[in-house]
């Protein structure tokens, strides 16, 4: 008996052993203890990459609606692919609408949602969450489907309100419509509706089929098109839509994306849907589920679907294409690669500072003046040097006068003269050439000020030049919300939720805020062409300014010592007082008044002297006789042809009019005005540097 007992309780315990590991889990299966289980499969127009994409996106939005009460249950087996054609969708809808198939079905694709929209009879429900309005056909629109076990969403395509989007970018006449095989031979109709739309908008359209190569889609386009409205193209990678969005640019030929902001984001010119469509459209699909599972019928589910839309403008592909939205088309539309990347100049402000020092204008002006006054030094020196003169002519004179002079005058001669002089000393001209040298050291001083000035104009231009961008890029930002908050009233206004007060207001606010971000643009514009200005560029010349860093070497807020003078009262004081002695010690302006007072004060020196002391020179002069004729000739004297002198001369003013005493009293004024101007610079100096640490230590806690 007991032996019978052992062998029992084996067996029990070896079956509780197998149906612990075959029964369901909540640990394995991810669904809480609590939560229900509902099984949901998918069927999908075709098996691509971006197929599956879709599929693991409705997946997310499904598993996260649902929680924690429900938890949905997917399956490889539940996951079906109608190949690419119709037969193929029709078959995987059957098979998942069998006995064996999951509690719910997500058809993913315009072909798969046009197949469970025409059904007559689903046995389970079914959420078609790519419907486009062609595929009503007539039906009347109501708030749900009226159909058992059907939830549809009309999300596919807004193709009249695209084309009217387009055209404020581009006109035309001639459209191509690129859609993806499948759907291009696999929808109802097609053709009709195609022509049916360019009728209602007065042009002729084409279609174009897509596979799985760009340089098929261009070798498909028809002659004279202007432009393209392109859809879901599943087939073609991500490498191929952007072969085919540069093949259309080198063909001239605008294209806009009725499916995907991606594709715009890959090159075409414009497009209407944001990037969250699907998202969305997949959130909103759960929420429908979610409907069924408390208890709604799938018949009566709402299946409005009111998503928000905004133009999205790649102006790259513009510029590229030679089209220029206006500037209220821009400030409504999301502009992508809106700074010109290729071929723009680069700018840091390293580079900027740079720049400004080999180019500015002020500063070469400063650089000449320096140079002027090399040769002014020169032309000062040139006064104590030796002088040399030579000179020639032919002169007469009456005939008595040249008889009487015996020889000294001939009254007719053509003579040759030099002369010259070598200054011994000259008071006056010494201090001119000591004075022009001081001045010349205050040119000097004076260019290093202007290239500190035009160093400090050019940092301080291009941080304005990132101020106004970031700026700008604020105020856009608050358009863009204020562009969703109106078409989030606009939403609800459509649904009842909210009367059209709510419109007017979010349309006020839209029509300030965009006038706001066209004066930040100007803003922008405005600091640009100044930082142009200071780099001696053309004033339009557009740049890319990469934003400053605290590591950059212009800047010491990143220095260990910066942060210990703002963490120490006692040493910012001490430092201020260092400052404001190294300041009065180095700045420019302050060594040009010390070498203009300087210069004065010889020349003044030199005034004072002038009253007393002469100019010593060695003067010497040689005359020659070339030629003479009529009486008084030189060959009936003793005298020869040539004569000369030299001597050693002493030369003082003995009267004025007081214009020595007065020139020197005037220099001493002068004298006394230059010390008064430095004094107050020097003032103005501690002063400027004493503000800076104080705004600096006022800033320091935002930093």
């Amino acid at each position: 008996m007991r032996r019978e007992w052992i062998v029992l309780s084996s067996i029990v315990m070896i079956l509780f052993v197998i149906a612990a590991f075959h029964a369901p889990s909540s640990a394995a299966d991810g669904c809480g203890p609590k939560a229900r289980r509902v099984s949901v499969g998918f069927v999908t127009d075709g098996a691509t990459e971006a197929d599956q994409a879709l599929v693991e996106l409705f997946k997310k939005e499904v598993a996260s609606t649902l929680a924690p009460d429900f938890c949905p249950v997917f399956s490889e087996r539940w996951t079906l692919s109608g190949n690419d054609t119709r037969e193929g969708v029709r078959k995987a809808l059957d098979r998942l609408l069998s006995s064996d198939g999951p509690g719910m079905v997500i058809t993913l694709g315009i072909i798969a949602s046009t197949e469970a929209l025409e059904r007559k009879q689903l046995s389970k429900p079914v959420i078609a969450p790519y419907v486009a309005d062609f595929a009503l056909k007539g039906r009347k629109r109501s708030k749900s489907s009226g159909i058992r076990n059907l939830v549809y969403i009309d999300s596919a395509y807004y193709l009249d309100s695209d084309i009217e989007a387009f055209r404020r970018l581009k006109k035309f006449k001639k459209i191509g419509l690129i859609l993806d095989k499948r759907e291009l031979y696999y929808i109802g109709d097609i053709y009709r509706l195609a022509h049916e739309f360019g009728e209602r908008h007065g042009l002729k359209v084409s279609l174009v089929p897509a596979w799985d190569s760009a340089d098929d889609v261009l070798a498909e386009l028809p002659q004279g098109i202007d432009a393209v409205l392109v859809g879901p193209l599943w087939h073609l990678g991500q490498e191929q839509q952007q072969r085919l969005a540069d093949g259309l640019i080198a063909r001239g030929i605008a294209g806009f994306a009725i499916w995907d902001r991606a594709q715009v984001e890959a090159g075409l010119l414009a497009g209407a849907e944001t990037g969250e469509k699907h998202d969305v459209l997949a959130r909103r699909t759960a929420v429908a589920i979610l409907d069924i599972l408390q208890g709604d019928k799938p018949r009566s589910v709402d299946v409005e679907f009111a998503r928000e839309r905004m133009l999205t403008i790649n102006m790259a592909t513009a510029r590229r294409l030679n089209i220029y939205p206006s500037l209220l088309l821009q400030t409504e539309a999301d502009l992508i690669n809106e700074e010109e990347e290729t071929g723009a100049r680069r700018l840091n402000i390293r580079k900027a500072v740079e720049e400004a020092i080999a180019a500015n204008l002020r500063l070469q002006s400063a650089y000449v003046n320096v140079k002027a006054g090399e040769h002014a030094v020169r032309e000062a020196m040139a006064d104590l040097l030796p002088r040399i003169d030579v000179s020639t002519g032919a002169r007469a004179i009456d005939d008595d006068r040249a008889e009487a002079g015996g020889g000294v005058s001939p009254e007719r001669a053509w003579t040759g003269s030099a002369g010259g002089s070598i200054l011994l000393y000259s008071d006056t001209k010494w201090a001119r050439y000591t004075a022009e040298k001081l001045l010349q050291r205050a040119r000097k001083m004076d260019k290093e000020r202007v290239k500190l000035d035009v160093t400090y104009d050019a940092a301080v231009a291009y941080l304005n030049v990132l101020r106004a961008r970031t700026v700008e890029k604020i105020y856009k930002e608050n358009l863009s919300l204020t562009k969703a908050n109106l078409e989030r009233a606009k939403i609800k206004v459509s649904t009842g939720a909210a009367g059209p007060d709510e419109v007017y207001r979010w349309e006020s606010k839209f029509a300030n805020d965009r006038r706001q971000v066209l004066y930040r643009e100007s803003d922008t514009m405005d600091a640009m062409e100044a930082l142009n200005r200071i780099l001696h560029r053309p004033l339009q010349e557009s740049f890319i300014p990469e934003e400053a860093s605290l590591d950059d070497p212009l800047f010491i807020v990143g220095d260990d010592f910066y942060y210990r003078l703002m963490e120490t009262p006692m040493l910012l004081e001490k430092f201020k007082e260092f400052a404001a002695r190294e300041a009065v010690a180095l700045r420019p302006e302050l060594r040009t008044f010390d070498a203009a007072i300087r210069a004065k004060e010889r020349l003044k020196v030199a005034a004072k002297r002038e009253i007393w002391l002469p100019d010593f020179t060695v003067e010497w002069n040689v005359d020659h006789y070339i030629a003479e004729d009529g009486r008084g000739e030189r060959d009936d004297s003793p005298l020869d042809d040539t004569d000369w002198s030299v001597g050693v001369f002493a030369r003082i003013p003995l009267f004025e009019g007081g214009k020595t005493v007065a020139k020197a009293r005037r220099l001493q004024e002068e004298v006394s005005r230059l010390y008064i101007n430095k004094n107050a610079l020097e003032e103005k100096v501690i002063q400027d540097v004493l503000s800076a640490i104080n705004r600096t230590r006022a800033s320091y806690p935002s930093i």
